[in-house]
């Protein structure tokens, strides 16, 4: 990818991320990237190729991220971590919630590449979770449990404003529920 088009998926996520995706036009993302509109038009054809681009590159950011960060743990240890990266994202002073849900919030019933972008990043999401939950006795309980506990906080923490208190309450909720799943 060139330096220019690099430049404006760089602004456009920033924009878009502090933002929202209706709130921001080309034009604001041309003036921002300092690039001309027949540049951004060169390499996205339109606002909504342009969305898209922009959540390929999070959740291929996001994926790499959370992957690197689990390293070589397994089993409870990795879900422990998947959490722990979570609650660092949480705390972030860019933390907006995610932002393919925002997206799909944000997109018309017709827009179905959005939705199917936003489809595979969950889908990713749950099954990164299941791949830790092979040696449990109930590996799908355990998975849908660490993965509503990540989706259900980060809304409250979106809306709330993060809270450690909270957050360490919930991981120890969590890893007792694991737990009690193994009796």
């Amino acid at each position: 990818m060139s330096k220019s088009a690099q430049k404006i998926l760089n602004t456009a996520e920033q924009l878009f991320n502090q933002q929202s995706f209706s709130a921001v036009g080309v034009d604001l993302i041309r003036d921002e990237s300092g690039c001309s509109k027949t540049t951004l038009y060169t390499y996205f054809k339109n606002k909504q190729q342009l969305v898209a681009a922009v959540l390929q590159k999070r959740d291929t950011h996001f994926r790499q991220s959370l992957s690197d960060f689990v390293g070589d743990t397994q089993d409870l240890a990795a879900l422990e971590k998947i959490f722990d990266w979570h609650v660092l994202w949480f705390q972030q002073d860019h933390f907006k919630g995610c932002l393919c849900v925002r997206a799909v919030g944000e997109s018309s019933q017709q827009d179905h590449e959005i939705l199917d972008l936003a489809q595979q990043h969950k889908r990713w999401l749950y099954g990164f979770i299941a791949q830790y939950t092979h040696n449990f006795k109930q590996p799908k309980a355990v998975t849908e449990l660490c993965y509503n506990f990540l989706e259900g906080l980060m809304s409250r923490f979106l809306v709330d404003g993060f809270q450690a208190e909270i957050a360490e309450q919930n991981k120890q909720l969590m890893l007792n529920l694991i737990k009690s799943l193994q009796a």
